[in-house]
């Protein structure tokens, strides 16, 4: 008696297996030409094929240091005039810079009433805050420091308020001997006005004890 059950197809099996061996390979042969495209670290200047892994080399915790520490003293003088606002003269205007390295932006002053304006504006803002995040986790840093290269709510709120004290002050007494202060807040003299405002409060502490020792006489 013949046999006519349906023998399998193996030719049919080995084809799909291949098929799938040569899926995987393209993928896999895929990956390793994305691993091997170059870019750019911001933070070691430099272009490199070393994928995701860059971050953990000696090398470049070394430069992110570095790069972070430099943007840390950039953001300490512009606390400055966070804590202590000062009336922004337009002459002084067009020489204020703040280069934002998380978010490639470059900040002036050039319709700010206040010294360093924009620049708090900008390092309190959402979009700030999100660069900041993204920076952090494309080159290395810890997310529990964001305090450190950012402006809180809080803080601008007091400067704000601040701010709107000056103003009234300004419309009381408009003339530059009332008190009020004013400054320029570019990278290169931003050091050598918070001295001199440092020197202003103590001359006027000075001057607060020699009225007082007059009254007393």
């Amino acid at each position: 008696m013949a046999d006519h059950s349906v023998k399998p197809n193996t030719n049919s099996r080995l084809s799909f297996t291949n098929q799938n061996h040569n899926v995987t390979k393209r993928e896999e042969e895929k990956k390793k030409d994305k691993k091997c495209e170059f870019e750019f670290c911001k933070v070691c200047k430099l272009n490199h094929n070393q994928g995701p892994r860059h971050k953990y080399f000696p090398n470049h915790k070394t430069a992110l240091s570095s790069f972070l520490s430099r943007f840390q003293n950039k953001i300490n003088d512009v606390r400055f005039f966070l804590r202590n606002p000062k009336v922004l003269r337009p002459e002084h205007a067009d020489r204020n810079r703040f280069w934002c390295v998380f978010c490639d932006t470059d900040v002036d002053e050039l319709d700010s009433s206040f010294a360093c304006e924009n620049a708090i504006n900008h390092l309190a803002g959402g979009h700030h805050l999100k660069n900041l995040k993204h920076f952090l986790w494309q080159y290395g840093g810890k997310m529990d420091q964001l305090d450190k290269y950012r402006i809180s709510e809080t803080d601008l709120t007091k400067w704000e308020k601040k701010c709107e004290s000056l103003k009234v002050e300004a419309m009381v007494a408009p003339t530059e001997g009332s008190g009020l202060k004013y400054g320029a807040s570019n990278e290169l003299s931003i050091r050598y006005l918070i001295q001199d405002s440092l020197k202003f409060r103590t001359l006027v502490q000075i001057f607060m004890r020699l009225t007082f020792r007059i009254q007393v006489c």
